[in-house]
């Protein structure tokens, strides 16, 4: 691992605009060549897939000598709590776990082999996130081959994530875990799609859901493309025992309250006046104080404003594909939200390749990273902005940073929702 923080994120931004330009100019190398594809025969495209995503992400993750320092340092802090065998929502790490007891386990785990080995926690908490990560780009692969769609355009899909700078830095710069409950959720989606095995599409969820909830909003998406009562009956219980059942295990074992646990991980929204409206809204508080009022009205009612908005899009979507729907109301949830963790940009890339929605996805690729970059870069791996800038105008510029993602966000939204039908496979260039 490079020590050096300065010279390793520097050397590591190059590598990531270099990923990404690869990424970029894939759709018109294969369209324009499809059938030069065959250069590739000596290699299975599975193969090939898993390999660029493995080492796109194992590069940055091995030399990189940091990640997002607070969610490194609250990863420190669970895994030492879980070790210690407290409870981790009332110890140290206390408001810094905002999730059910799944990828605590993981952090523990990774925290314990530091402790043995002479592997930085930095990287061994990065390693199942990076491993999960490829695991979707194989999905992906395997799902247009479901779909029949020939191997070029196949290997085509796969590398679009592979390559995703999104995807990228999430796993591999930031640390987060992210690309875990995607991954629960893309096979809970492919066992219904594909293979109709309604109980272990019920199980992914129910892991999904256990990692980070917010693969809930995928219950109701099934539900209304099945009116059967056996289906919700058996589809609902196993989805929410799975989550339900670990719980309350955890709570059992520690003899603990699961208040704290239920609070955070039931009512985390983010950060607020960083994302989107809520972040316009206190750059112009912070100069104009007429907009205050419009800036604590739009964050308190913030839940309220989601679950509305997510209902109506549930019921826009509810004859479209299970993936176009789940596309749009994360992207329509997105754009009414005040607060945003910034590797939720994650959840929405692999189900945009799958509904083959590529054009406004390079868009959402290009602000995405422009908005992870400011965070990253400019704040949470090594503080840019704030050594460069006094801290009033490096806040303002963090908020700025989060708007052409943003905007980006409310325009594709809009332009899904004017569209009536969505094919079950499209062409992705």
């Amino acid at each position: 691992m490079w020590q050096d923080k300065i010279s390793s994120t520097n050397m590591m931004l190059g590598w990531l605009l270099l990923t990404t330009a690869i990424y970029f100019l894939l759709p018109t190398l294969f369209k324009n060549s499809l059938e030069q594809v065959g250069i590739f025969r000596r290699i299975h495209p599975l193969f090939l897939v898993a390999g660029v995503a493995l080492i796109v992400r194992l590069i940055p993750m091995v030399l990189l000598p940091v990640g997002a320092g607070y969610d490194i340092e609250s990863f420190r802090l669970v895994g030492a709590a879980l070790l210690n065998k407290e409870d981790v929502y009332t110890s140290a790490a206390f408001g810094r776990h905002p999730y059910l007891p799944m990828q605590m386990y993981w952090i523990g785990f990774a925290l314990y082999l530091n402790s043995l080995t002479a592997v930085p926690f930095v990287i061994l908490i990065k390693l199942l996130p990076v491993l999960v990560d490829v695991l979707i780009a194989v999905l992906i692969y395997q799902a247009s081959r479901y779909w029949q769609k020939p191997q070029a355009e196949a290997l085509l899909w796969g590398l679009l994530y592979a390559l995703n700078p999104i995807a990228i830095l999430v796993s591999a710069y930031h640390g987060q875990f992210d690309s875990i409950p995607v991954f629960l959720l893309m096979l809970s989606w492919m066992w219904w799609e594909f293979h109709k095995r309604t109980k272990l599409s019920a199980g992914a969820l129910g892991l999904a859901i256990l990692n980070k909830t917010w693969p809930i909003v995928f219950l109701p998406i099934m539900l209304v493309r099945n009116l059967k009562w056996k289906y919700w009956l058996v589809f609902t219980i196993v989805s929410l025992a799975i989550p339900v059942v670990a719980t309350l295990a955890y709570v059992l074992v520690l003899d603990t309250d699961p208040m704290p646990m239920l609070r955070r991980a039931l009512t985390h929204t983010g950060p607020d006046g960083y994302w989107g409206m809520s972040a316009l809204l206190a750059l112009l508080k912070n100069h104009w104080s007429v907009f205050e009022p419009f800036y604590t009205s739009f964050v308190a009612w913030r839940r309220w404003i989601i679950l509305f908005t997510g209902i109506i899009v549930l019921w826009w979507t509810r004859r479209q594909t299970v993936v176009a729907a789940l596309t749009t109301i994360i992207l329509a949830v997105f754009m009414v939200s005040s607060g945003m963790g910034i590797q939720w940009l994650l959840w929405i890339v692999p189900f945009a390749i799958l509904d083959a929605d590529h054009r406004w996805l390079s868009w959402y690729s290009l602000t995405g990273m422009l908005f992870l970059l400011v965070q990253l870069y400019g704040l949470h791996m090594y503080p840019w902005l704030y050594e460069l800038f006094l801290p009033e105008t490096a806040d303002s510029l963090v908020r700025l940073g989060s708007l052409p993602a943003w905007f980006t966000v409310t325009l594709w939204t809009i332009a899904r929702l004017r569209r009536n039908q969505y094919a079950a496979v499209a062409d992705p260039i």
